[in-house]
């Protein structure tokens, strides 16, 4: 019995920590391209994610001038 209560607190331990490195964003605020799970930044709590390291670099460099670009994706159900 421990061992799957240990088991079953492990897991809902991964799936929060990687719902909470999801970005916000479905699209680059870059060019407008999908993003790419492997290059994201956090900006004001939230990860936003870009479609390559590019775009990732502009918006670390000067993240207020690119910040109101972001689109928020509509959560899934």
């Amino acid at each position: 019995m421990k061992t799957l209560l240990s088991v079953l607190v492990f897991s809902f331990g991964i799936a929060a920590s990687v719902m909470a490195g999801m970005p916000v964003n479905a699209e680059c605020p870059i060019s407008g391209k999908p993003i790419r799970l492997i290059f994201r930044s956090k900006y004001k709590d939230q990860v936003i994610a870009f479609c390559c390291a590019d775009c990732k670099d502009k918006f670390d460099k000067s993240p207020s001038s690119y910040a109101s670009h972001v689109k928020v994706a509509a959560k899934q159900p």
